[in-house]
């Protein structure tokens, strides 16, 4: 298996960065929560998410889905591909196409937390291959297959945006168990494979909507602020 070529990350590492590092937060974390949207008269219920680093030098939004190829019960399951966005414009503009409201939760976050973001993510593309025809000539774009294959109830958009905001509050998803509603956005038919085929509810938050409500009510870590796009 080839390795793909990894992002690179640079930091500023004068002395004065580090001081202020540590007196003000100058990076920022976005936690993106796509909601449901309709196309050629089907309803798409499932929602997304996606974790946006964006630093004084560097920006890069984290999507991570069914890019490539399905399989399972409703096409639960599939390659795990990630796509990595070097400008948060094209990917906010395809999530807008859809005409869904795409909820964005900031967080300030100083550098050495960001940093941290940076590496876990790089260390499961390390782990993948690259999968260079999927940018289609996309210069904002790099595209990766990870190791682990994509499961709508387990290695999915929004278990992988919140490892990687774990990696700046270790405490991020506390509290979040309580929000696990499979009953809110799928349906009857999934819910019954869930149990049956797909081992049980997960023990963790895996549904975008249900993220979105504990972020909103309940969240181990408050957000600075609350945005919408889209809609």
């Amino acid at each position: 298996m080839a390795k793909p070529k990894t992002l690179e990350v640079t930091t500023n590492e004068k002395p004065k960065s580090v001081v202020d590092d540590k007196l003000k937060p100058t990076a920022e974390m976005h936690i993106l929560v796509g909601g449901p949207y309709a196309l050629n008269g089907e309803q798409h219920r499932y929602g997304h998410t996606a974790i946006r680093v964006k630093t004084t030098t560097v920006d890069l939004t984290y999507d991570f889905g069914r890019y490539g190829r399905t399989t399972g019960d409703f096409g639960a399951e599939g390659e795990g591909i990630l796509r990595v966005w070097s400008s948060f414009a094209p990917y906010i503009s395809s999530e807008n196409a859809l005409k869904r409201v795409t909820t964005d939760f900031v967080y300030a976050i100083f550098n050495h937390q960001a940093q941290g973001i940076f590496n876990h993510y790089e260390s499961i593309i390390r782990a993948g291959k690259s999968r260079p025809e999927m940018e289609r000539g996309r210069s904002n774009l790099k595209v990766y297959q990870l190791q682990s294959n994509y499961h709508a109830l387990g290695y999915n958009c929004t278990t992988l945006s919140l490892d990687g905001a774990k990696a700046a509050y270790a405490n991020f998803e506390n509290g979040g168990s309580e929000f696990i509603k499979p009953d809110v956005v799928l349906s009857f038919g999934e819910r019954m494979a869930m149990k049956t085929v797909g081992g049980g509810t997960p023990n963790r938050i895996f549904l975008p909507a249900n993220l979105q409500e504990y972020l909103t009510r309940k969240p181990s870590i408050k957000p600075t602020r609350i945005e919408k796009f889209g809609g």
